[in-house]
């Protein structure tokens, strides 16, 4: 009996450790995609990873809008993404019935000649039956207006950075 408990135990932790780590290869796929269509402007992939509640409450039409209409400022202020690269995922952890994460990125860009880097995160929301991971970016869950309507009740023990602007030289 006890190598039965012993057995089991040892399997169900191989299988939690086993399905974190396939929770975080998704997370970085996911945000890996996300941060090339960004690059790339591929505003269909960006949908694909947009969190439902913003879908939602915007509808497809609108946020495709939005999304041109950013594009065609930063075209007009000569402002283009350079990089985005996804660094690590910090964690994920089971909270209010779902998987969440937060993904770490280093965004390079050129504002008119002067090129600045930032610093970065995204906070991931886990869809079990799409076996997808949704992002928002993590400074808006803090300080956005718009994005707490939208997640009115959202708390998270995972730890969210301030976004960090540095100029390069």
């Amino acid at each position: 009996m006890k190598n039965f408990l012993f057995v089991f135990l040892f399997v169900s932790g191989s299988i939690f450790s086993q399905n974190l780590d396939t929770l975080k290869e998704f997370a970085l796929r996911d945000a890996k995609a996300t941060s090339q269509a960004s690059i790339n402007r591929n505003i269909s992939i960006i949908l694909k990873y947009t969190h439902p509640e913003v879908y939602k409450a915007y509808g497809e039409k609108q946020l495709m809008d939005t999304m041109d209409e950013i594009y065609r400022t930063m075209d007009a202020q000569k402002i283009k993404i350079l990089s985005s690269e996804i660094n690590e995922v910090t964690e994920i952890k089971k909270e209010n019935r779902e998987y969440r994460c937060l993904v770490k990125n280093t965004v390079k860009m050129d504002f008119n000649g002067r090129y600045i880097t930032l610093k970065s995160s995204l906070f991931g929301f886990y869809n079990k039956k799409k076996s997808q991971w949704y992002f928002v970016e993590s400074n808006k869950l803090l300080d956005d207006p718009q994005t707490k309507e939208l997640f009115p009740n959202f708390k998270t023990d995972i730890e969210i950075p301030l976004d960090e602007h540095i100029a390069d030289n």
